[in-house]
């Protein structure tokens, strides 16, 4: 009698498990998602030319231990606009990229709050500051955030 009911708790363990990962596989995170929009905020200083961002990439310290599978993906993308944030770098083309305001300014921070659509996040790969790379489409921009820095 009691290795049935071992044998059954273990069968309903079993099942448990086998449906969380089941469920997890085929509900991936929001941001992994293309059909949900997400709130996204980079900085107000761009757009800057996908071209450029490659460029860094390959020849700056700050990326190094890229991602190539990533870099590759990049190149693959053309003519593209990118906006940088503290989490990610944000690739888009020139009409979303035009939704957005861009800001150079000195003593302040602003950061662009825009609502979009994620198509691919790649990592960066083993970079010292990890960032992931987003492109994006369907951006909706939702505000402002200013930040003033004490002189």
């Amino acid at each position: 009698m009691n290795n049935k009911i071992l044998i059954i708790l273990l069968a309903l363990l079993v099942l448990v498990f086998a449906v969380f990962v089941g469920y997890s596989m085929d509900n991936p995170q929001v941001i992994n998602d293309s059909s949900k929009k997400v709130e996204l905020n980079v900085s107000s200083e761009g757009p800057f030319n996908l071209s450029q961002l490659i460029e860094d990439v390959e020849t700056e310290p700050y990326y190094e231990g890229y991602d190539n599978e990533t870099l590759n993906w990049m190149k693959s993308l053309g003519n593209k606009s990118v906006f940088h944030s503290l989490d990610y770098l944000v690739i888009m083309d020139s009409h979303d990229a035009g939704q957005l305001h861009s800001e150079f300014a000195t003593d302040v921070a602003i950061t662009e709050v825009f609502e979009c659509k994620v198509l691919e996040n790649r990592s960066m790969g083993d970079v010292k500051y990890h960032k992931d790379v987003l492109l994006v489409e369907d951006v909706k921009y939702l505000y402002d955030n200013i930040t003033y820095y004490d002189v």
